[in-house]
């Protein structure tokens, strides 16, 4: 067996020198597929980590009983078996390489080897072969071949390893500019050179049919030089020249693909170009497939052209990098096989300056808002708006947006043009987008709130909202501010107008117990305005009130303590001044009471809980307030009688009215009623039938300062006590004063 590299052994179109190339479709994926598994080449995906490999005479793995065991597809299918998960995709593609080209595998790995051991600092020394898996026996040569082997910079190796692709899909203009990159002679490549050889010949051939047709469209054979030019566009379907030459073509000859009738329609969107055959291609196995190109025209320059693959969801293809501010045509060319096979359906020129996209407005009192997105190429915009008066001037126009104030009532047109750089330097336009606008009349907003609590209601006023339905509201959650303008929505409706009992001279009566924020709102037809607001607050009433005086110019103060009401306060009402004379907390209230200073004349007492609410307008609630009379005091007194000699006269009965102002009419009656003693110490009468009356005195006959006095009659048997009782409806308004209990004795 010889161990030189390069014997004549192993399969049929073994390989008889080093690969330069891979030569194999689909490599850059494979490649890829490999580091992403981290593996160093193929090899480590064929063989576990730590067995070798033979690769002089095919691929060999070491099997049992020193035995070695080719790697063809069968292998490649078990191993794939084998190992399976992420390994699968790898070794599949392995395995369809191999049975495509029997010798594929060999050349990938020579090529991956090679590559490594050139790349390696210890390239040259045979260990590093046999670590990187090679057959310790084969080590030896591969590493002194691959020390002669030619070594290529980073643009050769890409052109070796895009080769295979690019002369797949029938570029051959782009094979022979790779081509141009590698040694002429294929450096040693039997496969190489003979590709090389290839792609030299069919650049050839293109050209001669492309000179062919050149000349035939002199001569005005126009079928003849678009035969020629469709042969040279089979044979390179990359070639510039074919393609205008097929366009230029279709153009001078009526303009319709193929006499098919279909016609490329294209649409200019913000951000690009879409591109759709009319009628549209039928679906399935009967649609050819088409490659679809676009034209840039360049001023005093070569026409340029890009190949658009990006499919559109709704059919047809989409330009997603068009070139703002240029003329382009595109053009869809019918494939056979990956392979160009007839003449091209061309569009009309477009300009590509498309418009802004997502225009719309928003409107309120005079005023116009409008937004919109401006495509990434563009320079800037233009706008223009147009009234019922003509162009209005004064907006304010910014990135994306506008803003015009002031406006009357009318139909408006906001246009927008987007403007674009040429090639040539000049700002070219677009054909712009129109919008049309109505500015509707609005309410006048109410600029002020003010509220007064009178007599039990809030009396509301304002400034503003002029001409226009204004509403008191009461918002469920925030207001909104003053001016926000708002729309009729039945999705959030406006708040109904208070719900309040109204009272004569226009006042609203708060319920008990609320704290409301009343927001003015200014309403025309479906359009309203938000005004200011206030808070009014009408606390709890309180109940169960009751008032007496105690004397001290003092009064006692009794009330059913209000729930959820941290202070009352009680507020007098006399002599036609009114104050508040004691705020009282709960914890004050049951210790020590409440108790208000007054006069003497008559007074109103009100009770309500304490507003919690700073800066509100007050509303007293309705009840809660107690009248009491004047202090009216009626007093008698036992004068003794004068001396007369050695006797004393009889005693007398002084009765004394003390009124501040006017007496009323139904003062009450003095009775005067004795009670005798039988004998023993007497009591008092406990009533004024508990005894014998004596006197009795007429309110009508008492007056401020003006006592009345009588005798007292002296026909009872002593010892007995006297006492004055007052008798009458007005008997519980005047309180008695009395004397002390032992002057009314008499012994």
């Amino acid at each position: 067996m010889g161990l030189e590299f390069g014997h004549n052994l192993g399969l049929r179109r073994a390989l008889r020198g080093l690969p330069l190339s891979p030569l194999v479709p689909g490599y850059a994926r494979l490649v890829a597929q490999q580091r992403a598994l981290g593996l160093r080449h193929i090899g480590d995906a064929l063989v576990e980590r730590g067995r070798v490999l033979r690769v002089l005479d095919g691929v060999f793995e070491e099997g049992g009983a020193r035995r070695w065991r080719h790697i063809g597809a069968d292998r490649l299918r078990q191993v794939g078996a084998a190992r399976g998960g992420a390994y699968g995709p790898l070794l599949a593609q392995l395995e369809a390489v191999q049975l495509q080209d029997p010798a594929a595998l060999r050349r990938i790995l020579l090529y991956q080897l090679v590559e490594l051991l050139q790349a390696h600092p210890q390239g040259s020394d045979p260990r590093t072969a046999v670590a990187l898996g090679v057959c310790p026996q084969e080590a030896g040569p591969l590493v002194r071949v691959a020390a002669a082997h030619l070594r290529l910079d980073s643009e050769q190796r890409r052109a070796v390893e895009e080769l295979a692709d690019v002369w797949a899909d029938g570029k051959v203009r782009r094979a022979a500019g790779l081509a141009a990159l590698l040694p002429a002679g294929g450096g040693g490549d039997a496969l190489l050179r003979r590709r090389l050889a290839e792609i030299a010949e069919r650049v050839k051939e293109a050209d001669d049919a492309l000179d062919a047709a050149r000349e035939a469209e002199k001569a005005g054979d126009a079928r003849a030089a678009e035969d020629g030019t469709l042969r040279a566009a089979r044979l390179a379907s990359d070639c510039p020249r074919a393609l205008l030459g097929l366009v230029r073509l279709h153009r001078a000859g009526g303009g319709e693909g193929a006499g098919t009738g279909e016609v490329l329609v294209v649409r200019a969107a913000p951000e690009a170009v879409t591109v759709a055959l009319s009628p549209s291609p039928l679906t399935g196995d009967a649609a050819p497939d088409r490659r679809v190109a676009r034209l840039t025209r360049v001023p005093g320059g070569p026409t340029g052209i890009t190949e658009i693959t990006d499919l559109s969801p709704s059919g047809g293809w989409v330009d997603h990098h068009p070139p703002f501010g240029q003329e382009v045509r595109y053009a869809a060319l019918p494939l056979r096989d990956g392979r160009i096979d007839g003449p091209p359906v061309v569009s009309d020129v477009l300009l590509v300056a498309p418009d802004v996209s997502g225009l719309r407005s928003t409107t309120g009192r005079g005023r116009i808002e409008a937004t919109w997105t401006e495509p990434s190429g563009a320079l800037g915009v233009r706008v223009q708006l147009d009234g019922p008066d003509g162009p209005v001037d004064g907006a304010d126009v910014r990135t994306g947006a506008l803003t015009a104030t002031g406006l009357g009532v009318g139909a408006y047109v906001l246009r927008v043009h987007c403007r674009y750089r040429s090639p040539d330097g000049a700002v070219i336009e677009s054909a712009g987008a129109e919008h049309p606008v109505s500015v509707d009349p609005w309410p006048t907003p109410v600029d002020r709130l003010d509220a007064a609590a009178v007599h039990g209601s809030v009396r509301f006023s304002w400034s503003g909202g002029q001409d226009v339905d204004v509403r008191l509201v009461a918002w469920p959650s925030d207001p909104p501010e003053p001016g926000t303008e708002l729309t009729d929505d039945p999705a959030r409706p406006w708040p109904a107008p208070l719900p309040w009992e109204a009272v004569a001279g226009g006042g609203l009566v708060p319920p008990p117990g609320s704290v409301t924020r009343v927001s003015a709102l200014a309403v025309l037809g479906p359009r309203a305005v938000a005004g200011p607001g206030l808070v009014v607050e009408c606390p709890p009433a309180v109940a169960g009130a009751r008032v007496e005086r105690v004397g001290g110019a003092r009064a006692r103060v009794t009330f059913d303590w209000p729930a959820e009401a941290g202070e009352v306060a009680a507020t007098v009402e006399q002599d036609g001044a009114s104050a508040v004379h004691r705020v009282v907390a709960r914890s004050t209230y049951v210790r020590e009471g409440l108790y208000v200073d007054v006069a003497p004349s008559a007074f109103s007492l009100t009770l309500s809980a304490a507003p919690r609410t700073p800066d509100a307008v007050v509303v007293p609630p309705p009840g809660g307030a107690v009248r009491v009379a004047a202090d009216i005091a009626v007093s008698y007194r036992i004068v003794p009688g004068a001396r007369r000699a050695l006797r004393r006269g009889p005693s007398l009965l002084r009765v004394t009215l003390s009124c501040p102002g006017d007496v009323p009419a139904d003062l009450p009656e003095f009775v005067l009623v004795a009670r005798s003693g039988n004998g023993r110490d007497p009591v008092r009468p406990r009533t004024p039938t508990d005894g014998t009356t004596l006197l009795r005195v007429g309110g009508g006959t008492l007056s401020p300062g003006s006592p009345v006095e009588l005798p007292v009659p002296s026909g009872l048997r002593p010892p007995y006590a006297l006492r004055g009782f007052l008798l009458g409806e007005g008997a519980a308004d005047v309180r008695l004063d009395e004397p002390s209990p032992t002057t009314l004795v008499v012994r």
